[in-house]
């Protein structure tokens, strides 16, 4: 489901005919949960450690920037 939708579906949620402090607290309920959850995704993301491919490339570009526009590496 893309945000739009899950957006779409949640205004829904509300009907036209609750009072307006009654669709406030229910639109910040959904945002603290919508939080909670990108706070969860960011954690579980955050603690994933770093695919090698990546780390190897990483040192072939400071391997690189060691490397002047000569060719010659500067020890």
């Amino acid at each position: 489901m893309t945000w739009p939708d899950m957006i779409q579906q949640w205004d829904t949620t509300v009907s036209s005919e609750e009072k307006p402090s009654e669709k406030a607290r229910a639109i910040r309920a959904r945002q603290r949960a919508i939080g909670r959850e990108l706070r969860r995704m960011y954690d579980d993301v955050a603690q994933e450690p770093v695919p090698d491919d990546f780390l190897d490339l990483l040192r072939k570009i400071d391997e690189a920037s060691d490397t002047p526009p000569d060719g010659k590496k500067v020890s």
